[in-house]
């Protein structure tokens, strides 16, 4: 009887251990696929925060703080807000500044595949 014992229990002890590596496994692939996917949209996010420095520069807003911030709501979908600061806005048409802010919504369309929000200060 007691040897019934012992092999229940190494085949208990063999189908844990089993089911332990198993989720083990699927929980290491689950987190490098979203590891990746975050640095992907992390890389995109940079590309697209150099762009906008970029346009910036070619209206003639060079040195414009850029802020690139980003919420999640409850169903995990994605709102970037993004803050342009720069002194000249103040002096700037408001015909200039809806075609940045047109150019920034187009490019936004390109690389962050979210919603934004801009705003833009002096």
């Amino acid at each position: 009887m007691t040897g019934k014992i012992k092999i229940l229990l190494l085949i208990s002890a063999v189908f844990v251990i089993t089911l332990v590596l198993s989720f083990s496994l699927r929980a290491y692939a689950n987190d490098k696929k979203g590891r990746e996917y975050r640095e992907s949209v992390c890389a995109k996010e940079n590309v697209y925060e150099k762009e906008v420095r970029d346009c910036l520069n070619d209206y003639g807003f060079k040195n414009a703080g850029i802020n690139l911030t980003k919420q999640y709501d409850e169903e995990r979908n994605v709102t970037y807000s993004l803050m342009i600061n720069h002194h000249s806005f103040e002096y700037a048409s408001n015909e200039k500044i809806d075609e940045i802010e047109d150019r920034m919504y187009e490019m936004a369309d390109e690389y962050l595949e979210a919603n934004l929000e801009t705003s833009f200060t002096f």
